[in-house]
Order: structure tokens, then C-alpha cells, then sequence
């Protein structure tokens, strides 16, 4: 018997591989973060060839349980808190998307008049908007980040001190979802141009995942335009999906 060009008997050799593998690291042998032996070193412990190896470690990363790094080996990749899956809540998608766990996110913010393109983002004029870049890093590592657009004119932002960073930042990351009634999020690969390299130092994926998020008001007016970017190789979306009655 045949299955995907492989032989059934091959097939439940690289399965039980993969299930004993998957056994050993919720059962804490290999912790999250943690690499896992030496292909010739693990493949002697289970018992099977360097090629079952291969493919029970292939459908692992797959699945999201490992990680490969390229002249390294494999990880066990850190999960995503529950609480923060499913990109159909109302909340901010980055920790949703990101497989790291952020501990400090830096602020850059500058006060610029409205342009062509500001107006366009906002489907009118806002005279002057909020120009802000986030940093999502964990241990100073720079995870992701963030480029937002935020308009003036509604009437929340006038309570906001915007000299004080950490209560601008604390309104982005929180209140903003609050205070807006609906969001609208696009998700798309892009390559990682100048701009994106430069936000994101020390990473040296050739693309990112890019969510394209637009937060209106109760009114239907645009308050925030946001573009997230997260290493391709650091993103995973989860959907929460029911079936319809």
C-alpha cells in the first residue's frame, strides 16, 4: 500500500516517531525553549533512521510544536496563551500573532500635519495626526513592531496626556479597543523592505507578516490605522471559528 509516496509501514514508523516525540515534550523532557538532541543522537534513542527522524520532526514543525534554526536544530516553540488566540477578538493582534513573549515595548512618537495620505487612511481631513512606531521586544530583543497612524480629532484623545509615552502607549495597547466599537484587520506576507529591516534590527527574516489594522468609532469614523509586522518565521494565526445553526 501506497499513501503519499510513502510505504504504510514507513508511514506508522515516522507516526509513532512523531507521537513519541510530541509525548516527551508535554511530559516536560523538552521544555518550551529548550533544543532538542542531535539528529544521530535522538534518532539512536528512538530506535529508527535519520530519514524517519526527519519526517516525524518535519510534521512537528508543521504543526507548530517545533522550530528549525537553520545550523542550530530544532526547539520546542513556546505556545500561545489561550486568552490570547483568536484573531476575531477585539484586541491588539500582535500578541495574538507572535509566537515571543513580549516583555517591553518602546515608543517613538512624533505630532506631523495630515497629507494625501493621512486623509486617504482616515476618508477625511484631520489636520494633524499622531505618527507612533512600537517595538515589541523580548530579553532587548526586537520581536516585532508596529507603525501607527492616529488621527486628533475625536474627542478620547483629548483626555491623553501625549507628552507622557507610557500613557500614549497604554492607550494603544488597551483603551484604544475600549473606546473603539469595530476593527477591521488585513493579513498579508510582504517582503521586508528598507523601512521594515530598519524597524525591526536584529532580525534577518526576508519577509513578515503584515496585519493591516483599521479601528473606527462609534460613529464609523477611523480614530487609528495600524501596521503590524511580525517575523515570518514568529507568526501564527488562530481563528476561533463555529458552525452556523
Amino acid at each position: 500500500m501506497v499513501e503519499n509516496n510513502r510505504s504504510y509501514k514507513k508511514a506508522a514508523r515516522y507516526a509513532i516517531a512523531y507521537n513519541k516525540l510530541l509525548k516527551m515534550i508535554r511530559d516536560g523532557l523538552y521544555p518550551e525553549g529548550s533544543k532538542l538532541p542531535s539528529e544521530p543522537s535522538l534518532a539512536e534513542q528512538l530506535g529508527i533512521s535519520r530519514s524517519t527522524l526527519r519526517q516525524a520532526l518535519g510534521l512537528l514543525q508543521e504543526d507548530g510544536i517545533l522550530e528549525a534554526k537553520k545550523g542550530i536544530g530544532n526547539f520546542v516553540r513556546k505556545t500561545l496563551n489561550e486568552d490570547n488566540v483568536g484573531m476575531e477578538r477585539m484586541e491588539n493582534p500582535f500578541y495574538k500573532g507572535c509566537i515571543d513573549t513580549i516583555d517591553n515595548v518602546e515608543i517613538k512618537m512624533e505630532i506631523e500635519a495630515s497629507t494625501e495620505h493621512t486623509d486617504r487612511i482616515f476618508n477625511r481631513n484631520t489636520s494633524v495626526v499622531l505618527a507612533i512606531y512600537r517595538y515589541y521586544k523580548e530579553k532587548d530583543t526586537i520581536r516585532g513592531s508596529c507603525f501607527s497612524h492616529v488621527a486628533t480629532d475625536f474627542d478620547y484623545i483629548k483626555s491623553i496626556d501625549l507628552n507622557n509615552h507610557n500613557e500614549v502607549l497604554d492607550f494603544l495597547e488597551n483603551k484604544i479597543y475600549e473606546y473603539g466599537l469595530s476593527s477591521t484587520l488585513e493579513i498579508r506576507m510582504v517582503s521586508a523592505t528598507e523601512n521594515i529591516k530598519e524597524a525591526n534590527k536584529g532580525n534577518v527574516s526576508r519577509y513578515y507578516q503584515m496585519i493591516a489594522e483599521s479601528i473606527s468609532d462609534n460613529e464609523g469614523n477611523i480614530i487609528a490605522y495600524n501596521k503590524y509586522y511580525i517575523p515570518f518565521e514568529r507568526a501564527v494565526f488562530k481563528v476561533f471559528r463555529k458552525r452556523k445553526d
